[in-house]
């Protein structure tokens, strides 16, 4: 028994129909592929005609530009926090060396981090390089985060000892000691500079790296919880820090070393 001749035409409609379908859509597979640039995919399916990609391009306008730059933002904010991230982790024991100290001992397998110490290094490196500052710019972005300042002398020559001077001091220890203020929630006054008076070195109060501070409860309980302690001084002032920061309480002030 044979099949009408309407019904063979329908059936032949019905097919190509179907046909055209899925050559559209290997057709819209193949364009995606092309787009994304899969590793994996054919090399046929890779190949893309340029005037349609330009056109698509052109159509995208500012917003593709606007995609990639963010892109590169983000990459560029997270290697500047991995970077961050390794600083606060290994110590550098020519610090210490310089210091005249031992290097500070972890116990074996240790590998906690504080939060403070990753938080205070993620803000660091975003900063410019150190310069140096006048000691009216540096008192007045102390005051303005909520810093005081006390000099015995009355004084803020640099070239007297009984002053308290922030002439020639870096950016970076500004910044710290503010860093210090806002995460200990501490009142911070500030009695010693860069004025001359300290002992020498490169890493020292003229040379713009150290500050002393005055003495709290809330500031000493904040430095003895937060940083481990790591030996006692020739002098005999106790030693709290890390490879960034260390604390020496003296007798009426805490010396700070931000480097």
């Amino acid at each position: 028994m044979g099949i009408r001749p309407c019904r063979r035409r329908a059936a032949r409609l019905t097919a190509g129909a179907l046909l055209a379908l899925q050559i559209s859509f290997i057709a819209l597979a193949s364009d995606g592929n092309a787009e994304i640039g899969t590793a994996n995919s054919p090399a046929a399916v890779m190949i893309v005609d340029p005037p349609v990609v330009s056109a698509r391009v052109a159509r995208a306008g500012l917003y593709d530009l606007g995609v990639l730059e963010t892109a590169r933002h983000y990459t560029r904010d997270l290697y500047r926090r991995s970077v961050a991230l390794r600083e606060a982790v290994d110590l550098d024991t020519g610090l210490w060396e310089r210091e005249g100290l031992s290097e500070p001992q972890r116990p074996v397998g240790e590998s906690r981090v504080r939060k403070s110490q990753v938080q205070t290094s993620a803000r660091t490196a975003h900063r410019l390089p150190s310069v140096r500052m006048a000691h009216t710019q540096a008192a007045q972005l102390l005051k303005q985060a909520g810093l005081g300042w006390k000099s015995s002398g009355r004084c803020t020559s640099r070239g007297n000892g009984r002053c308290t001077s922030l002439e020639a001091v870096r950016t970076e220890t500004v910044n710290r000691v503010i860093d210090l203020k806002r995460e200990s929630k501490c009142p911070v006054v500030i009695t010693g500079g860069t004025e001359v008076g300290h002992a020498p070195g490169l890493y020292s109060h003229y040379g713009g790296y150290k500050l002393d501070i005055k003495p709290n409860q809330c500031i000493s309980r904040y430095i003895k919880s937060e940083f481990p302690y790591q030996r006692t001084r020739g002098d005999g002032a106790p030693l709290y820090g890390d490879s960034q920061t260390v604390y020496a309480r003296e007798s009426n002030h805490w010396d700070i070393l931000f480097r």
